[in-house]
Order: C-alpha cells, then structure tokens, then sequence
C-alpha cells in the first residue's frame, strides 16, 4: 500500500498480488493448486491488479477498482450507498508494472524479463503500463468525476504505519494478539488442531496471530510477517512464517 496526502483527500494506491490469489485457496479468484505458465498469464492479464481508495481522514469515501477484462474499465464503488458505476479507462499497456515485477520476483518463468518497457513472458511480449502512467490517470479520473467529494463512509481504512502500531501495541503482554503469554513455558507441549492434526501450542498462537492480523485488516501476509519481526526484535524463522501464513489464510478452518 502507498499513501499520497492530496489537496483534500489521501490516495491509498493498492496492489492485488499473483501470489495470493495462487496460494490462497479462500481467494475469490484462486488459480490452481499448479498453475501452469498459461494460467498464470491469463491470470496477469486478466485480473485486476490495482485498486485505489480515496480517503478522508480515515474514512473512506469511494474505491476506484481498474478492470482489465474484456476491456479496460474504472470501477467506482461508493461504501456509503453500496453504489457501482463503470468508466472508460484510458491506461495503455497490456500489464501493469507491479504485475510484470511480481512476475519476476517470483520466477514463475526463468526465461522471463523486462526489456525496454515489455514483459517477456511465456514466450510473449507484453507491454507495460508504469506505475507513474497508472497513477496520473487514476488522479486526472477522480478530479473529473469529482470523486473526492462524496460523503465519507463508516467504513474505516487504517495506513500500513496505522496497523502497525496497532498490532505492534496489541501485541504486547494483555493486549488483544496476545496469544503467547498464557502458554508461556508450554510453548512445545502437543494439542490437536482437528482430526489427525497435530502441532504445538507455539504453532497454534502464531496461527491465531497472523488471523488475527487479517481481521484487524492487515493487507498482506507478507506486512503481517514484517510486523512480526518488528515485535521480536529479529527476521521471522520458517516456522513462525509458515504458521503466521496458515493463520492469515485461515487454513485450519477450510
């Protein structure tokens, strides 16, 4: 998430990761349990990949939300009256450049690259829309339509700092993610989870906490896991990210 203070609203910039919608088998749009190079492309090209939430001080007044398929389309979703409209969206490029760097950084394709604004992947060349194009768009749209000036929601939208201190606070000994302190010296002992799973009570915490990232609306596991190690003091080990990602994805409950 990226926050820019405007004239008279925050622009909260949002980006719909691959990753998730792969792993996460609770994702409205999960891929495939092995997605294939096609799948992920048809999945890159297809899906939304960014979103944008337009604030006022921490409420939100309308979500713009660009659609790729069948064609490029703003989505405008107002929380107050639970109204939808749709717009022509004038952004070029057949990905956005989050998308192609997350393509990268994931090494779905070893032969995959950025040359020359183009995604080379799966034997494709794709065009990239930049982040700064996307943007410049997004806020020429918002100043047309005049949508910052609708009335806030009750819907509140808290800045990665926001939910950081918030978990970091919560966390401590009593606080609500605190989930350690009542096994303190049992942290290994064995419980059962459900039928024919079996971990430690260790295991189990940390699964609570990174759920209980999710639902104080935490972005990504991958700020969950960041603020894990904020609180420790140190990187999180495999296990601890592991059990936070089970937790964030509720795994235990599918």
């Amino acid at each position: 998430m990226q926050e820019d203070t405007l004239f008279n609203y925050r622009l909260l910039s949002n980006y719909y990761t691959l990753k998730n919608n792969i792993e996460n088998k609770n994702s409205s749009v999960y891929i495939s349990d092995i997605p294939t190079l096609d799948d992920i492309e048809h999945a890159a090209i297809n899906l939304p990949s960014e979103f944008f939430i337009i604030m006022k001080n921490q409420s939100m007044v309308n979500m713009v939300l660009i659609r790729n398929n069948p064609s490029k389309e703003y989505f405008v979703i107002n929380p107050k009256t639970g109204g939808l409209k749709e717009y022509p969206c004038d952004i070029k490029g057949d990905i956005s450049e989050n998308r192609a760097n997350e393509i990268i950084s994931q090494d779905y394709d070893p032969k995959a690259k950025i040359e020359g604004g183009i995604l080379f992947f799966n034997k494709k060349k794709l065009t990239i829309a930049t982040n700064k194009s996307i943007k410049e768009s997004v806020l020429n749209f918002i100043e047309e339509q005049q949508l910052s000036a609708g009335d806030t929601s009750s819907v509140k939208i808290f800045s990665k700092e926001d939910l950081r201190k918030i978990v970091l606070s919560e966390s401590q000994e009593g606080g609500k993610l605190d989930f350690f302190t009542e096994i303190k010296d049992h942290e290994y002992d064995g419980v059962q989870i459900k039928a024919g799973l079996f971990t430690t009570k260790l295991s189990v915490a940390l699964y609570k906490w990174g759920r209980a990232n999710f639902d104080v609306g935490v972005n990504n596991v991958d700020n969950a896991i960041e603020f894990w190690a904020a609180f420790k003091g140190r990187p999180a080990n495999q296990r601890e990210k592991d059990y936070i990602t089970k937790g964030f994805n509720k795994d235990f409950e599918k």
